[in-house]
């Protein structure tokens, strides 16, 4: 499965043709981990960036169909004030999200929402540990020991589009656990904006 994300990777801007509006998304994220779902986490939050690129097939001028892929950092801070520690679990993730995009209005500038299914892959991590404010451990997670690379996740966001650029804040929650060992669920807290390459005959005509 891992070398399919690569091509993925590798082939989603090629794979835009002028027949679609596509385009890379960067952004903002705020990490944590629940054992409750959204909105209930039991950590702090993990800043981090996420970034990629994906692309719009519209079944209907209001009903769209968003595949993505984008890098994201998942994890959390955890401080403990009595014992004067703090630790910060992150890993990086290479996700899928396979949004359906619901418009309230066919014209740019309207609001719309998002939901969907997303399939990630984790590709790297990093722990460390502060005690009184001096860091004690930081060491690389040891990938051949992982269990299983892969999450799956849901995701719901609302957002407005421009002619041009796109802006939706989304969060997600993963479905099944990080590990055999690690129960709690993966939350993500995204802010993101996308630059929208129109279709060639779209571009045209706004235009003229």
């Amino acid at each position: 499965m891992r070398p399919l994300y690569i091509v993925a990777l590798l082939l989603l801007p090629n794979l835009a043709t002028a027949q679609y509006i596509h385009g890379p998304r960067l952004g903002m994220s705020l990490a944590t981990q629940s054992v409750g779902g959204l909105f209930q986490n039991t950590s702090d939050l993990l800043p981090g960036a996420v970034f990629g690129y994906g692309m719009e097939f519209a079944l209907h001028p209001q009903f769209i169909f968003m595949p993505e892929l984008l890098w994201m950092k998942k994890g959390a801070v955890v401080r403990n004030q009595a014992q004067l520690t703090r630790s910060k679990s992150s890993y990086n993730y290479l996700e899928m999200p396979l949004m359906v995009k619901v418009g309230t209005d066919a014209k740019p500038g309207g609001i719309f929402l998002t939901i969907g299914p997303s399939l990630g892959y984790y590709v790297s991590g990093r722990y460390q540990q502060w005690y009184n404010g001096d860091q004690q451990i930081d060491q690389k997670y040891d990938l051949t020991a992982s269990d299983n690379r892969f999450q799956f996740s849901g995701a719901i966001g609302m957002g407005t589009d421009l002619k041009r650029t796109s802006f939706e804040f989304r969060a997600q929650t993963s479905f099944t656990p990080f590990s055999a060992t690690i129960k709690a669920q993966n939350i993500v807290y995204q802010l993101t904006f996308a630059w929208r390459f129109l279709p060639k005959e779209d571009s045209g005509k706004r235009s003229e």
